[in-house]
């Protein structure tokens, strides 16, 4: 199945004190049997309009091993943008600053060992970033991205890739499309994810079934707020439930009994820099670690980290607020899905009073990848940011927070005729 083309401002006012960081807890109240329809796997979405808030898939439980399904041949998924749908997104290049004005360099460089000086990593976009290879050699950094891992599915007889983490036990959260297919509107058949996924490491990669699947219903009937169709989109998110392995094993036992975060609002939790701190505004921003498994590097064979401030994304869309995050990055096709995240890592020994500042909670999901270009020197993405918006306007869906994620993962963990995962002890 060709691949359909990788998704790429008046933000909605939320208090401060709705950047919510989820945490293990009780259910809660339900959102009713009437928010979700269930479909087979594979299946095509009826043409006309659904009334529900989610759209599920439900697959019949297995511990089968699919680990002949990662030698296939397999496309990266992906959500790019043309060049003139990027007219869409990109504002107007503004007039060139003088070298000699203010807080512009007119080469920015770094000297290395070898000598001579060497551009910073910055795409066409003008955004910089860091990009390295994580995998299992960066021993700092393994126990804490050992949660996200290589997301495999069947579309018709092709197998497609891309990212994905958990968020629970068995939990995994990744973009709408990566699971589901927007132009032919059919689902994915079947769903396999690797934790950790290293090809150096065949023997430790540990492959578990997806039992069911869910995204918004906005998204898979084309309703949702975009500021380009199917593409650059508020809701682009989806959550999927994995099954235990032939060991009886969940997925995040796998992933060092670990599983991260995730924060609802972020930008509500931030503040702009002060002024007179830099020679320049400097807008609000969220500093980033993206995870992912991109095809144009290491073959998606081994996870990359990217880190780089993210921005607001916040556009007005037919009176309502497309809301995303967007940064500079080298990923490529196959990131989809991979998590945002906040302060990846583990705290420091503290000492003389010092602390992290605020919103200093570890290892927090605040977006998922969604979209880029089609052209490859822009290095930049984009992400449906978790977050209330038109379609998910609620503060708090049960105990699970606001917003798009907030109501999916109530709806897998706690509501009546959902998945009932806290229940089974497969949530948080």
């Amino acid at each position: 199945m060709a691949p359909p083309v990788m998704k790429s401002r008046g933000a909605l006012a939320v208090a401060a004190a709705l950047a919510v960081l989820l945490a293990c807890a009780a259910p809660s109240a339900a959102q009713g049997s009437g928010d979700f329809a269930v479909f087979a796997p594979g299946e095509q979405l009826p043409a006309g309009g659904l009334s529900s808030k989610f759209v599920v898939v439900d697959a019949a439980p297995t511990t089968t091993n699919g680990k002949a399904v990662l030698r296939r041949t397999t496309k990266e998924r992906s959500l790019q943008l043309t060049p003139e749908q990027a007219a869409l997104v990109l504002a107007p290049t503004p007039a060139t600053a003088p070298t000699d004005a203010p807080g512009v360099e007119s080469a920015a460089s770094y000297a290395p060992e070898s000598g001579e000086a060497v551009p910073l990593a910055q795409g066409t976009s003008g955004y910089s970033f860091t990009d390295t290879r994580v995998a299992r050699s960066a021993s700092a950094f393994a126990p804490f991205v050992r949660p996200a891992g290589k997301l495999t599915m069947r579309f018709g007889g092709g197998w497609a890739t891309c990212t994905a983490s958990l968020i629970g036990k068995s939990l995994l959260v990744t973009a709408a499309h990566c699971v589901y297919d927007w132009g032919s509107k059919t689902m994915a058949s079947e769903i396999f994810f690797t934790p950790d996924f290293d090809v150096g490491s065949p023997s430790t990669n540990l492959e578990f079934k997806a039992r069911s699947w869910a995204i918004p219903s906005a998204y898979a009937q084309g309703t949702d707020t975009c500021q380009v169709p199917g593409v650059v989109c508020s809701n682009d998110v989806a959550v999927v439930w994995l099954g235990v392995n032939s060991a009886g094993q969940q997925a995040f036992q796998a992933a060092g009994n670990r599983y991260f975060n995730y924060m609802v609002n972020a930008f509500e939790a931030t503040a702009q820099s002060r002024p007179g701190e830099s020679s320049v505004v400097v807008p609000k921003y969220l500093a980033i670690s993206q995870l992912g498994y991109p095809g144009s590097w290491d073959g998606a064979g081994k996870m990359q980290m990217s880190n780089s401030p993210g921005f607001q994304l916040n556009q007005a869309v037919n009176g309502k607020t497309m809301k995303n995050i967007v940064r500079g990055t080298a990923m490529t096709g196959g990131s989809s899905g991979g998590p945002w995240l906040l302060n990846l890592g583990v705290d420091a020994a503290a000492s003389d009073g010092v602390t992290y500042g605020s919103v200093a909670t570890r290892n927090a999901v605040v977006g998922v990848t969604s979209w880029g270009y089609t052209d490859n020197a822009i290095k930049l993405q984009g992400a449906s940011q978790f977050a209330t918006n038109a379609e998910f306007p609620s503060a708090k869906y049960g105990i699970r927070g606001g917003g798009n994620i907030g109501a999916l993962v109530d709806f897998a963990c706690d509501s009546t005729g959902g998945w009932g995962l806290q229940a089974k002890g497969f949530c948080r």
